[in-house]
């Protein structure tokens, strides 16, 4: 998937001449800022969508473990019930592409212009990068949205969490995808500018997915879990209040077992998620800050030394 959109991307850009941009032209002054832009506008569709594909496979294994924990009658919630609107998607891609990403100051539609080719493959690729970010969008938001209905109908046993993983293995995977494509968002630096209005619209686009992503699918199992050691806590406590406050031996056993039990319920995880996947996840959180921070750290570097 990643070649059968990356190689005629390639050769697109390749043929408009995006890698030999002509520095004379005042509007394109660092012929490396349009390399570093034809490399994103190559890499980052054809990492989405490879990364789709490998989720479309490995999400199987989830959505089968977790329909495994639920009453066969319940399961009744298709998947990509509405993926026949994916062209929504698509359209809402190319709208913002032109909002926020398509530079119409820098773009030249005389023919006879030495620039013509390289301007219109670079409009051509951010619209065709944001019509495939926003039907990959599409597409895992309904993903979610199923783990939401499931996480209403999947049986908690406060005692065994880690039957609930499947879900915090979904958070992490999608929120890697994010945190990937905000990490070669650092491409745009190549020429050594870190210029914020290079990536604001990618923030804006990628922060509220990776919220999205994280709370949307786990909402309502966290709740069920919340619920169920509530429940289970106050079962608890209602033994304790009844039970023998004598200091003999087998009224000394059951309540420090109860109290023991107590405190090992209140400090339960109500995260669908081990603590492996949880260090993971705090893992990719710093990716994305620690790509922008080398990037504009190499930009100094680099002026530093070439000024010495």
């Amino acid at each position: 998937m990643g070649a059968i959109i990356a190689i005629p991307l390639l050769v697109l850009f390749v043929s408009a001449g995006g890698f030999t941009p002509m520095p004379e032209y005042p509007l394109w002054n660092s012929p490396m800022e349009i390399i570093g832009v034809v490399l994103l506008l190559t890499i980052l569709p054809a990492g989405l969508l490879m990364w789709f594909t490998a989720w479309l496979r490995s999400s199987e294994s989830l959505f089968l473990d977790i329909r495994s924990q639920m009453v066969a009658a319940e399961l009744q919630v298709e998947r990509y019930q509405f993926g026949q609107y994916w062209p929504v998607a698509v359209v809402l891609g190319v709208a913002f592409a032109l909002y926020g990403s398509v530079n119409f100051s820098s773009l030249v539609l005389d023919p006879e212009s030495e620039i013509f080719a390289t301007s219109m493959a670079l409009a051509f690729g951010q619209i065709f990068m944001w019509a495939i970010i926003a039907v990959t969008l599409f597409f895992v938001l309904q993903d979610d949205w199923l783990f939401y209905q499931y996480g209403k109908l999947v049986r908690v046993n406060i005692y065994d969490l880690d039957k609930l993983n499947a879900f915090g293995r979904a958070v992490l995977s999608q929120f890697l995808m994010v945190v990937g494509a905000l990490a070669l968002t650092t491409l745009q630096s190549l020429d050594r500018q870190f210029q914020w209005d290079s990536y604001v619209y990618g923030l804006y686009v990628g922060i509220p997915s990776a919220i999205i992503f994280v709370f949307l699918p786990t909402w309502t199992i966290r709740k069920n879990i919340r619920k169920e050691k509530a429940r289970v806590l106050d079962s608890i406590n209602a033994e304790i209040q009844l039970s023998s406050t004598e200091l003999d031996s087998e009224s000394l056993l059951r309540l420090n077992s109860l109290i023991a039990r107590r405190e090992q319920l209140q400090h339960t995880r109500t995260w669908p998620m081990d603590i492996t996947i949880f260090s993971r996840f705090l893992f990719y959180v710093f990716i994305p800050p620690l790509a922008w921070l080398g990037a504009a750290l190499m930009e100094v570097m680099l002026d530093s030394f070439l000024a010495g």
